[in-house]
């Protein structure tokens, strides 16, 4: 395993780069250029190794987002394809994996502050992930990710062709047009929709979903484990959402038992369901004896209300919205990955 590179604060980005090329490329000979006042870049190289010679044009970066890295890279591709022999490279304090593939794609190198760098020219490849994100930016993923905030994301992962304006967004997801904005431009600036004219619309919607679940957990929701002595599991959830429609209480299955009715895959003997209102309740309504372990029926406790978001209502059983449904398969133990992919290939699309 390559160990991690030693790169400078992010106040001194640009002085740093050239030690931090020398460390990546040492058996070559790294040396800085004066950068014209014309050039639309900010830094540039000369790589030696015996007669072959290489130019690398660096554009510095304060924000690794994918929306400023797009910038970057226009700049860096019209700016190469001037300069004969020259290599594209972007250098920011941190480089996301939308980043980073952004970048491979483009076939543009690039260095961040935690390690990762990927540089491939003349036959040199050098190709580092350090698989951390520094605290800031686990700190505003936490925010995107946050109960309100991730009502938008439910909202527009559940209608990914909907285009919207910003205060129709708010309203549809049930929070402040302070927060629908902040969260809209945070998708923004990973590339996630984008804006034109005051209209919102979401951009790839696969690879959200992919970065939300990675940053999901159903235990962020309280967990209640009851046993019932019904042995079918289709007539305690139908039992379970008659009792809540009739206490006008918010109940929505999940996991396996809400799987089994939108797109039957994995079979299972337990049922989880979010519940919002008196547990204790509804386990004496339906004769649930609460259990430490071996119980098969699970109530949890959502933080928050967006969990019901789009119920839908499958043979007269309340099941929760499919973005949902797949976050929470996704890293469930018992054979929940299957179930979340099985799910996304006949319902998502994405």
């Amino acid at each position: 395993m390559a160990s991690k590179v030693k790169l400078p604060k992010a106040s001194d980005l640009e002085a740093g780069v050239l030690g931090v090329l020398r460390e990546l490329l040492p058996t070559f000979r790294v040396s800085e250029q004066r950068t014209g006042r014309q050039a639309t870049w900010d830094l540039t190289f000369t790589v030696r190794s015996g007669r072959t010679v290489r130019r690398l044009l660096v554009e510095c970066k304060s924000v690794g987002e994918p929306r400023y890295l797009a910038q970057a890279i226009t700049v860096l591709k019209l700016a190469s394809q001037q300069s004969p022999r020259s290599y594209p490279v972007v250098a920011a304090p941190y480089i996301g994996p939308g980043g980073q593939h952004l970048c491979r794609e483009a076939r543009v190198g690039y260095l961040d502050l935690t390690g990762n760098a990927f540089l491939n020219f003349n036959g040199v490849l050098v190709d580092r992930r350090s698989g951390e994100r520094p605290p800031r930016t686990k700190a505003r993923l936490r925010r995107l990710f946050s109960p309100k905030s991730s009502r938008i994301l439910r909202a527009l992962l559940e209608q990914p062709e909907q285009e919207w304006t910003l205060a129709r967004l708010a309203a549809e997801a049930a929070i402040s047009l302070r927060t629908a904005h902040l969260v809209v431009n945070a998708l923004e600036e990973k590339v996630f929709l984008e804006k034109r004219r005051g209209a919102i619309r979401l951009q790839k919607p696969g690879a959200l979903l992919d970065l939300w679940a990675e940053n999901y957990r159903i235990d962020q929701h309280r967990q209640r484990t009851f046993y019932s002595f019904l042995r079918d599991p289709r007539e305690l959830a139908a039992k379970l959402g008659a009792h809540a429609a009739s206490q006008h209480m918010p109940c929505a299955l999940t996991l396996h038992s809400g799987a089994a009715l939108v797109a039957p895959f994995v079979r299972s003997a337990d049922v989880h369901a979010y519940v919002r209102g008196d547990v204790d309740g509804v386990a004496q309504a339906l004769d649930l004896r609460p259990v430490e372990t071996g119980g098969n029926t699970h109530l949890l406790v959502p933080n928050d209300d967006g969990v019901f978001y789009r119920t839908q209502v499958i043979e007269h059983i309340p099941v929760v919205c499919n973005t949902q449904l797949y976050l929470d398969l996704l890293h469930y133990p018992a054979r929940g990955r299957e179930q979340a992919e099985e799910l996304r290939r006949q319902k998502l699309g994405y």
